[in-house]
């Protein structure tokens, strides 16, 4: 018990404010205070800018060709339509360490083409080269 009156205290008064709060906006002041913020960080509000008018915008365009679809989904895929076929992407570690799934239910196969950044028109040129009408033909691509 002597050890807790050693201790100092930390509380204090509480002292009612004299004024009362305004609950007003002032309008004026966060528009200076949005001026001041965008005179001091140009670079950081034109970076913003660009990305939100160009960067997003080419991303979505680019993106809307493609369809992020889950496991299970691919899967149907491949079961529902006869011209899909599984792509699998992954390099030799990945294919070690898991390999590609097994479509033998399916009566179909897996394509192993390891992508590389180096060589892509050879990896376009490979694939192009597993499929019998590659126009026709709907991928789901497995990659990490």
């Amino acid at each position: 018990m002597e050890l807790f009156t050693y201790l100092p205290c930390f509380a204090s008064e509480a002292v009612a404010p004299t004024e009362q709060a305004s609950y007003k906006i002032n309008l004026e002041a966060i528009l200076v205070s949005i001026d001041e913020f965008f005179n001091r960080n140009p670079f950081f509000v034109s970076g913003v800018t660009f990305i939100w008018l160009v960067v997003i915008p080419l991303t979505q365009e680019y993106l809307k060709k493609y369809k992020f679809i889950s496991a299970i989904d691919a899967f149907r895929k491949l079961r529902d339509d006869p011209n899909s076929q599984l792509l699998d992407i992954r390099g030799k570690k990945s294919l070690a360490y898991l390999s590609s799934p097994n479509l033998k239910v399916l009566n179909k196969g897996v394509v192993q083409v390891p992508f590389s950044e180096g060589d892509k028109d050879g990896f376009v040129k490979k694939i192009l080269e597993n499929f019998a009408d590659p126009a026709n033909t709907t991928l789901c691509v497995l990659d990490k």
